[in-house]
């Protein structure tokens, strides 16, 4: 995971994350996940797929006299490709949009909460979380910040992320999508969203 960011970008990352909260009033959870799901499926859709394509062109330059040789040697390489379609690049080439919109929204929502809302004692709490398998970026906001702010302006947010992430910089990609976080509550909220010094979610970026 942490070969997409290196020490320096998580330490301004970090850095960035605490003059936001301290600026806004806010508390925000940064998530950087390898995958939101093992996507078992994925990895079986790919060994299936590999594996029957693999047997036909390997048919067309052997024969195999006994006829029993052939699911044979599809199993087997079936089996070797199942293996294979564990790995990153393989499996996101299995993966339907359905099924990561899916997982990436579950994943967002349950790492909101069990990171985030259940520990802290106000409702002024976001979150932004990407996932990397997938390639999707989430943005979720808490009851009183969803008064004020809308889900296209959420949707900026992740647009500026992939806009940076794309060229590579993900440090950026993070930084700036805060900035532009704290500039939305600022502007919404007519400075400062709550009189509460933040402090109950860790500064840290959770990286799982």
């Amino acid at each position: 995971m942490k070969t997409f960011i290196t020490q320096e970008d998580t330490k301004l990352i970090e850095d960035r994350l605490v003059a936001f909260e301290t600026s806004t009033g806010c508390e925000l959870l940064l998530v950087l996940a390898r995958a939101s799901d093992l996507y078992p499926a994925a990895s079986w859709r790919f060994g299936v797929l590999a594996g029957t394509a693999l047997t036909f062109i390997f048919s067309l330059f052997v024969d195999l006299h006994h006829g029993y040789l052939w699911p044979l040697a599809m199993l087997t390489t079936t089996l070797l490709m199942v293996w294979v379609g564990h790995f990153e690049g393989p499996k996101r080439l299995a993966l339907s949009e359905l099924e990561t919109e899916r997982e990436t929204a579950e994943k967002a929502i349950e790492c909101f909460h069990t990171l985030g809302t259940s520990r802290v004692s106000h409702k002024l709490t976001a979150m932004i979380m990407v996932s990397v398998l997938e390639r999707k970026i989430t943005v979720l906001v808490d009851e009183e910040l969803k008064t004020k702010i809308t889900q296209a302006e959420l949707n900026e947010l992740i647009d500026i992320m992939r806009s940076h992430f794309v060229a590579g910089r993900m440090d950026l990609g993070f930084t700036k999508s805060i900035e532009s976080l704290q500039d939305k509550i600022l502007k919404d909220f007519g400075g400062r969203a709550s009189g509460v010094n933040p402090g109950e979610l860790s500064d840290k970026i959770h990286f799982i």
